[in-house]
């Protein structure tokens, strides 16, 4: 009888003890999700007619490539005269201008000599009574609108001996930068490598401002998002080691750092009341995942790890949730 009572004691205490070890132990199993990819939507800022598509759908992209021109022809008029015009500005008045403003000026000038003699010898007349009102008032109205238009040839000459108003040079230069900008929406590009997925015109089609072209999905850019119980939350940190397997690749293991952790928990109770309830709160974590070779690609589904997280934690355990 004691040959089987010491065994079946050690069974035993070996058995309490891996129970109260289990009590004591987060069991971290993987998160399931699907790898998800960042898109860009671009299209022109200003309306126009497509002329040229140089990329079919599927068309690997680098920064700069031209996804569709847009007929620019009345924009390229506009700017030729824009800029002649700020030229003209730029260099100012002709000095053969200039020079007929000052003979106009000094014309008038010694025109105005006469005119004031004349005016004075009116008006010692008119004190004598020798001329008539009205024949003195008609020689100094003269004088008088020859000393103004004396005046108004003396400030054209100096308007043009100063050249264009600064105001005005800064007016077309930022009338030609607001049609080299509006030129620049005529060449819809790609803003980095990327994949054109979708082209939404066709060669002829009229578009109106702001209409979305294509949708480019970005290779370098993609990442999963998987949700952890809150139970997780103290030993999970932004920049924290990832690993994926995802299905079809199993002999494979790719790497990821954690990016993002979202603040709100999702599928809690309305009252949370019970120690069962709080581990059941889940909170999104989303991991960058790495790329380089391109084997990933999006809604490819699989399993993410941390590694180094799977270590006896006091008075903690995973009550299982799950993923979506």
């Amino acid at each position: 009888m004691r040959k089987f009572f010491k065994p079946l004691l050690v069974a035993v205490l070996a058995g309490l003890a891996l129970w109260l070890w289990y009590q004591h132990v987060t069991v971290l199993e993987p998160l399931s999700g699907t790898v998800e990819v960042d898109e860009v939507h671009v299209g022109p800022r200003f309306g126009g007619r497509i002329e040229k598509l140089p990329h079919q759908e599927g068309d690997e992209l680098q920064a700069g490539d031209v996804i569709a021109q847009l007929d620019a022809q009345e924009l390229t008029a506009r700017r030729a005269l824009a800029a002649a015009q700020l030229e003209e500005m730029e260099h100012g008045p002709r000095p053969s201008e200039i020079e007929a403003a000052l003979k106009d000026w000094e014309s008038l000038k010694a025109q105005l000599v006469f005119a004031d003699a004349d005016a004075k010898r009116a008006r010692s007349l008119l004190a004598t009574h020798v001329l008539s009102a009205s024949e003195a008032e008609k020689t100094i109205s003269t004088a008088d609108a020859l000393t103004k238009s004396a005046e108004a040839a003396r400030q054209r000459y100096e308007l043009l001996r100063e050249g264009t108003r600064p105001e005005r040079i800064a007016q077309a230069r930022a009338q030609l930068a607001d049609i080299d900008a509006q030129l620049k929406e005529m060449r819809i590009v790609a803003p980095t490598h990327s994949i054109l997925e979708v082209l939404s015109v066709k060669v002829g089609d009229v578009l109106a401002a702001n209409r979305e072209v294509a949708t480019l999905i970005l290779p370098d850019h993609l990442w999963i998002r998987v949700y952890v119980p809150a139970t997780w939350l103290g030993r999970l940190h932004l920049g924290q080691k990832a690993e994926l397997r995802v299905d079809g690749i199993k002999d494979r293991v790719f790497s990821g750092t954690v990016e993002q952790i979202n603040r709100e928990a999702e599928y809690t109770p309305r009252n949370v009341q019970t120690v069962e309830d709080r581990v059941r709160q889940v909170f999104g974590v989303k991991v960058r995942l790495d790329n380089a070779d391109g084997a990933l690609r999006a809604g490819m589904s699989g399993e993410v790890t941390f590694p180094g997280l799977n270590t006896p934690v006091r008075n903690e355990r995973l009550i299982p949730w799950p993923n979506r």
